[in-house]
């Protein structure tokens, strides 16, 4: 039986790991259920499912490239959030899916509880990545989901919770996944230092999910 070469395995085991990259990079973008709808009917929509929210004019910047398209303020979907957060009308209406047919069933699942605060860093900002490149904060199309609240008081959170083997990461992990259904890029702790304490969701241009 010959002697198996170290060198062609590692070779081989290269080229996979590229082609399952790549395969993952060139997926064309999941289409928002909401890209389709005028800001008119955007906001109908989110008239219709019940979100608390009032309409804003485009934040003044400095810089041309922070725009938001039908930009509202809200402070609940079907979930109330943490805080009032600025976003495109299009994302707080595919936020508000993934909360119906993702989030809330998830939490009855894992802690039989309903989910009463999302808690969250911020939704718009004008700034780029760390890499250079626009970020979707910057046009309201993403959030930076820190955990939950549920109905009994308990916490969720990414910081504490992502990295245990507990009911509560498994809740985490579970969450990022059915996330990458809804939105088109979903990095975790487990992407970057930057990501340590949130999972990033955005429905920019790119299709990338982290999480398993």
């Amino acid at each position: 039986m010959p002697t198996p070469n170290p060198l062609s395995a590692r070779r081989a085991a290269g080229l996979a790991l590229m082609l399952a990259v790549a395969a993952c990079t060139a997926r064309p973008p999941l289409p928002p259920s909401s890209s389709s709808r005028s800001p008119a009917q955007c906001l109908a929509e989110l008239d219709r499912l019940g979100v608390r929210y009032q309409v804003k004019a485009e934040p003044a910047s400095v810089a041309p490239a922070c725009r938001v398209e039908n930009p509202v303020e809200v402070t609940a979907a079907t979930i109330p959030w943490s805080r009032p957060a600025l976003a495109s009308c299009r994302f707080v209406a595919e936020f508000d899916l993934f909360e119906r047919e993702a989030l809330r069933p998830l939490a009855i699942r894992y802690f039989g509880e309903d989910i009463r605060t999302i808690v969250h860093f911020g939704t718009y900002s004008c700034r780029t990545t760390r890499t250079g490149r626009e970020s979707e904060h910057a046009h309201g199309l993403a959030m930076d989901l820190a955990g939950f609240e549920l109905a009994d008081g308990r916490a969720v959170l990414v910081k504490e919770d992502w990295s245990k083997r507990s009911v509560e990461g498994r809740f985490l992990h579970a969450v990022a996944a059915e996330a990458c259904r809804y939105f088109n890029e979903v990095l975790t702790p487990d992407s970057d230092r930057d990501h340590y304490n949130h999972i990033h969701l955005d429905l920019g241009p790119y299709r990338f999910c982290v999480a398993r």
